[in-house]
């Protein structure tokens, strides 16, 4: 807390240009001493070369350079988190792709459930939340939500951000997440990531031309509650541009599926948005660990890297 509270002073007290300046160097850092984090992301963009859609996005095969341009972008990131939760917007400006279906939602007092990837800024979305008075409960695998909690209540007493401990194997989750809905609230999870706790048997798809596993649970959740179901990100497009986008993964799934049918069919979705997100923006996805090889052992809790938190919804 007392890093957080350090990075957010010294913004204040110098300004984006010079915050910025920093980041290079923090970039370059991990680039050269976080050796599980250079191997990682150079695998991913190894990934993304041997496809045609990536060699069209990437121009040039991956490199050091390359690793670094996606470290600095991570960085970058964090830093515009941290940006996000202290209020200090006026100096990054928002574009929209689609979010429309995300304040017509929120007029009509509809809830859904937002399902996004660790791609872009989804923190940004706090700022679409307090701007349009939507309340959005950030489902996490992490035993620190009221710390969190407190975290973004002292840099913003209106924040509109609410963080929801999972507890897996507990009906406790699902039953706040009912409630949040039920009052027409947004539940949003990045769903890219197999935590190591998930006992569910993960279901393997073709992702960036490569066999990967991803966990099922979020999407059974989602399939539960017959609400609107919608992937949402917020990418950066240039140092001061986000550009917010909302895809109605589904209005309303069909009740007479089985369950598990309807969850495979949301998770087919959106394996095929982020897919097209990584080869949009390739330096975007942020997941710095040995993402095929862990994916493939689920339950084997593994160390923390760059990049990897506990937290769903950031690393």
């Amino acid at each position: 807390m007392l890093a957080l509270r350090f990075i957010v002073t010294v913004y204040r007290l110098l300004g984006r240009r010079v915050c910025l300046i920093m980041v290079y160097g923090i970039a370059a850092y991990f680039a050269l001493l976080a050796h599980g984090a250079r191997r990682a992301s150079r695998v991913y963009l190894e990934t993304l070369w041997a496809t045609p859609e990536g060699r069209r996005a990437l121009g040039r095969p991956p490199g050091f350079r390359q690793v670094l341009h996606h470290i600095h972008e991570f960085c970058i990131n964090v830093f515009d988190r941290l940006v996000a939760w202290s209020g200090n917007l006026d100096e990054i400006e928002f574009r929209h792709r689609g979010s429309e279906v995300l304040f017509d939602l929120a007029r009509s007092g509809r809830g859904a459930f937002l399902i996004g990837a660790h791609q872009g800024s989804f923190d940004m979305m706090r700022l679409l939340a307090n701007k349009y008075e939507m309340t959005v409960n950030v489902l996490m695998f992490t035993r620190h939500a009221t710390r969190i909690n407190t975290f973004f209540e002292q840099l913003d007493p209106n924040s509109r951000i609410r963080v929801l401990e999972i507890e897996p194997n507990s009906l406790k989750t699902a039953f706040l997440i009912r409630e949040c809905i039920a009052r027409g609230e947004f539940v949003g999870i990045l769903a890219d990531r197999i935590h190591p706790g998930a006992r569910d048997r993960p279901v393997e798809l073709t992702f960036l031309g490569r066999p990967t596993q991803f966990s099922l649970s979020p999407f059974v959740l989602a399939a539960t509650f017959g609400c609107p179901v919608v992937h949402t990100q917020c990418i950066r497009l240039d140092e001061r541009t986000y550009e917010s986008s909302a895809t109605v993964l589904t209005e309303r799934i069909d009740p007479a599926l089985p369950r598990r049918k309807r969850a495979d069919a949301l998770l087919r979705a959106y394996a095929a948005e982020i897919e097209k997100t990584c080869w949009r923006v390739p330096y975007q996805w942020f997941n710095f660990f040995d993402y095929w090889a862990e994916a493939a052992e689920p339950q084997k809790p593994a160390p923390r890297e760059a990049g990897r938190g506990e937290g769903a919804h950031g690393g």
